[in-house]
Formats: C-alpha cells, structure tokens, sequence
C-alpha cells in the first residue's frame, strides 16, 4: 500500500474503535499476505455505514472530511482505492438500507457524492 493510503487508514481508522476493529479483522483476514487496498476501504466503508447512527456528529463529519480530502487531494491511488472501496461501500446501502443511505448522503462532500452517484447510476 503507497504512504498516501496508509496515511489515509491511519487517520481514519484512529476516528473510532469499529474502524480500528474492522482494519484488524480485514489485516488479519489476509496474512501474512498485506489485504487488497480496495478491500479494505470497502470494510473500513462498511463499518461506517454500521456504525453511523451510533457515532458523535462531530466525529462522522470528520470521517466524511477525510473522504472528501482524499477524493480532492493529488493522490490518485488514494482518490481510486476511496472511490472504488469507501465510497462505493457506502453507496451500496441505497440498496440495503435506503434509510440509512439518505442519512449518509448528505454527509458526502462534492466530489464524493458525485462518484456515489455515478456509480449507482452505472
């Protein structure tokens, strides 16, 4: 995994016990080999979708600035893995919890919705 994405995991999964259990889980699941970086996002998106209701407003609109940073940043493997793991991990509860989506939704940044959307679309 490139520094960028590991910065970006570090940073995230610090933001609450779920994400640092599931980061585990997902490094563990894998070893001795390193998991795929669109993997883990995806886990790591999955947990926050899990745990979006029970955690602090404060903390979900840092992890939803993370996202949005990391799609604007100049780090492509980042903007990709965030994309193509994160954010279309979150996206998928349109399908599984449409409730849980519309509350999520508004939380993404611009370019972040914008690729939700998209991908969604396709």
């Amino acid at each position: 995994m490139n520094m960028s994405c590991q910065n970006f995991v570090n940073e995230i999964v610090a933001l609450s016990e779920g994400m640092q259990v599931s980061h585990r889980e997902t490094v563990e699941y894998f070893s001795p080999n390193e998991p795929p970086v669109t993997a883990l996002f995806a886990a790591i998106g999955d947990r926050i979708a899990k745990d979006f209701d029970g955690t602090s407003a404060d903390v979900n609109q840092r992890v939803f600035g993370l996202i949005e940073d990391a799609m604007a940043g100049e780090s492509i493997q980042l903007m990709t893995a965030v994309a193509t793991g994160l954010i279309e991990a979150l996206a998928t509860q349109k399908d599984r919890n449409e409730g849980l989506w519309l509350r999520i939704s508004p939380m993404l940044g611009t370019r972040s919705l914008y690729h939700a959307k998209a991908w969604l679309e396709s």
